[in-house]
């Protein structure tokens, strides 16, 4: 039985920088730029937060008021996110970044056959 994923869809663009990076963390973790991963994680935990958040907010009508009162919350959310994973990612030793590659694959591709990660 498949596990139940939570997810969202990523541009084709997002996709492939995805797939560049977690190729880069295994094969070549000496040339990773620690910042471009940083902005990586950010620019799809903002994507997600869009699609799960905001979008839906929308569709259902809520007012302006209450979506700009989220939305405050979310860029202050978006704030502790971004410096907690320049610490995280900054403090990784290259070797585990093969590491940080599985999660980022587990978290954003599964599998066509069974809805698992590939």
């Amino acid at each position: 039985m498949a596990e139940a994923m939570i997810g969202c869809p990523l541009s084709a663009d997002q996709a492939e920088c995805v797939r560049t990076t977690i190729d880069a963390l295994r094969n070549a973790p000496d040339r990773v730029d620690r910042e471009h991963v940083v902005a990586l994680i950010a620019e799809l935990t903002e994507t997600s937060f869009e699609y799960h958040f905001q979008r839906p907010l929308r569709d259902l009508g809520v007012g302006l008021a209450t979506r700009k009162s989220i939305d405050v919350g979310l860029s202050g959310a978006m704030r502790v996110i971004r410096s907690s994973m320049q610490r995280v990612v900054g403090g990784l030793a290259p070797d585990r970044y093969p590491r940080l590659a599985d999660f980022l694959e587990d978290a954003y591709f599964t599998s066509a056959t069974d809805g698992r990660p590939e």
